[in-house]
């Protein structure tokens, strides 16, 4: 038989992190630990670490961390296997087909892999139809627009051509109409192919390594009985709501400008895009969502949101608000004028004016309160109503510190005693002005952060392993910053059980509780059985917390009128009470008495009705 040669872990005992980092990140030597700035987010102090003889990095600002295949996964979007070729290179190794499989993910690998050929075949189909003949309308619409063709080129745009051309084509290139028909291409109805892009200008969705992977496409000429865009739907390579239009090209424009520009619409980036705004995007969807605004956040963490200037887009600017509270976001809004968009806008003032609509652009928080007090008015009822709707959105914010200068912000506002203003917001369930001394932390992440302390092996796996607990799973901010002095203590090759005895006199109360656990604990028979029941508990508690964040989003939806936005978020929440019953079982455990224990099913939601 065959040896399938090297696996992954040999191939990173022989491949130097250091080296690999260093392509990227300029380092300084510290001890035994590297210091750089972070290439994942945008900062100004180096709190990115690496450390050679583990083969591991982390960032204490974002949390990322992992070894050398991850590294190569993140900073280059490679998939998995990608990263491990691009490593075996390095130490000049070569790989069999055998060492880069995975049994348990061939299925899907395949059936993700049938996708992506056949968008790409669809592509190649789209960009020739363009500079065809049949393309000229599209091209003369284009012009019109003011999209020049280096623009077009860069981003990929097509035609969608005439009925039935898409469908022989796929033909001619293998693709059976089932799976044309499950990359969203076409539907298959008793009367034939239908095509569901056809005759309109199409526009590629890439993944960050600048794949195609799903469309939209605009109508070119109006039709009132067709809708202006159709989009593809949902499949195993493309959710939308995990999508970013523009993302690929903007990424490195939004590094340089430690920025990026939301925008609604695809158009909307491509306008910008042609007039020299390049560090724009697009969420695709409806809304904004977590998963687009972390993605996003793995390039810079200020955004500037950049929406219509009509009701919808003012919407969309206040429901996007409480997500960049809840993920630490710093964000601004630019004031669009009534009957304005991006597109419109940029046509009148140009790049350069676009450039400083942004640079003006208020401070997020600012300019919520300035719509509030216009829509409630100056009166002891209005700045009432001011105020509770300001209850709901401020408790996204975790911060204790930015919390507090909102609170204070408001009160400046409409001109009231702070002290009232904070008896009626109420303050974020983990505030505290200083974590560590006046935070409490659940159980769960005390017996976790023990354990790892007295395992550091299990440490330096979750870092290998490129784990997140801190911003997944840990809930206490106390907490957090604990795990963060156990990582410190790995990375320059201390023990961490040791540095937390030692720094339990001035650490604060949860410091020196863990320090006594520690010193009053053995290492467990199976301290990976133990890991997994932790982080398992822990999941729950996570999912637990985000099922809370949406009963208020749905509370604040309800209250507001927006019926399709509380429908989205009763699934959402569902589907997170789903999750934890699922792990539950898989537990064996009895409910806890949280907002999701029960055993008929999830809780109700007030206000959803």
């Amino acid at each position: 038989m065959r040896s399938p040669g090297p696996n992954v872990k040999e191939i990173l005992e022989r491949v130097h992190l250091l080296e690999v980092v260093q392509e990227y990140v300029s380092l300084k030597k510290r001890g035994r630990t590297w210091w750089g700035l972070c290439p994942f987010h945008s900062e100004k102090t180096p709190s990115f670490s690496v450390n050679p003889e583990k083969g591991v990095y982390y960032c204490f600002g974002c949390h990322a961390g992992g070894n050398a295949m991850t590294f190569l996964m993140e900073v280059q979007g490679l998939s998995r296997s990608e990263a491990i070729v691009s490593l075996a290179r390095r130490a000049g190794i070569t790989l069999s087909e055998e060492a880069l499989r995975d049994p348990r993910e061939d299925a899907r690998s395949r059936e993700r892999a049938d996708l992506v050929h056949v968008i790409q075949v669809a592509q190649q189909f789209f960009t020739e139809a363009l500079r065809s003949p049949e393309g000229e309308e599209a091209r003369r619409y284009l012009e019109a627009r003011g999209i020049p063709p280096e623009v077009t080129e860069r981003f990929g745009l097509g035609f969608g051509g005439r009925p039935g051309a898409l469908a022989d084509w796929l033909g001619r290139h293998g693709i059976p109409l089932e799976l044309a028909e499950a990359g969203g291409l076409l539907t298959r109805s008793p009367g034939g192919a239908y095509e569901r892009f056809r005759e309109r200008l199409v526009c590629p969705v890439r993944n960050l390594e600048g794949v195609p992977i799903a469309f939209s496409a605009r109508l070119i000429r109006p039709d009132p009985d067709a809708p202006k865009y159709v989009n593809s739907p949902e499949s195993p390579i493309y959710v939308k709501g995990e999508s970013v239009f523009g993302l690929h090209q903007a990424r490195m424009p939004i590094r340089q400008k430690h920025r990026a520009v939301l925008v609604e619409g695809n158009f909307d980036v491509l306008s910008l895009v042609s007039a020299g705004v390049q560090n724009v995007v697009a969420p695709l969807g409806t809304a904004l969502t977590v998963p687009q605004l972390r993605l996003v956040r793995r390039f810079a963490d200020t955004v500037v949101l950049f929406f219509d200037g009509d009701e919808a887009g003012r919407k969309a600017t206040e429901r996007a608000i409480p997500l960049l509270l809840a993920e630490g976001v710093e964000g601004f809004v630019v004031a669009t004028p009534a009957g304005e968009d991006p597109d419109t806008l940029v046509r009148k003032v140009g790049g350069a004016g676009i450039e400083a609509l942004v640079d003006q652009a208020r401070p997020m928080v600012s300019w919520w309160f300035r719509g509030l007090t216009t829509r409630f008015g100056a009166t002891p009822h209005g700045k009432r109503k001011v105020i509770e709707s300001a209850r709901e959105v401020l408790s996204a914010e975790q911060d204790p510190f930015r919390h507090r200068r909102y609170l204070e912000e408001l009160a400046q506002a409409l001109e009231v005693d702070v002290r009232e203003v904070v008896r009626m917001v109420r303050a974020p369930a983990r505030a505290s002005d200083h974590p560590g001394q006046g935070d409490t932390c659940p159980g769960v992440e005390r017996r976790f952060l023990t354990l790892v302390a007295l395992c550091p092996d299990l440490l330096a796996q979750m870092l290998a392993s490129s784990a997140d607990p801190v911003r997944s799973l840990l809930g206490s901010p106390a907490a957090r910053q604990v795990f963060q002095v156990l990582v410190k203590a790995s990375l320059e090759g201390e023990d961490p059980a040791d540095v937390l005895v030692r720094s339990a006199t001035d650490g604060g109360p949860l410091v020196q509780q863990i320090s006594r656990d520690v010193s009053s604990s053995a290492r467990p028979a199976d301290p990976d059985q133990e890991f997994r029941e932790i982080v398992a508990l822990l999941q729950v508690a996570a999912l637990e917390r985000e099922a809370r964040d949406v009963e208020a989003r749905i509370r604040l939806a309800g209250e507001s009128g927006r019926l399709e936005e509380v429908a989205t978020l009763q699934k959402q929440h569902l589907d997170l009470w789903r999750q934890v019953m699922e792990l539950r079982r898989s537990l064996q455990t009895a409910p806890s008495k949280g907002p999701l224990a029960g055993g008929a099913g999830p809780p109700s939601v007030a206000g959803t009705g």
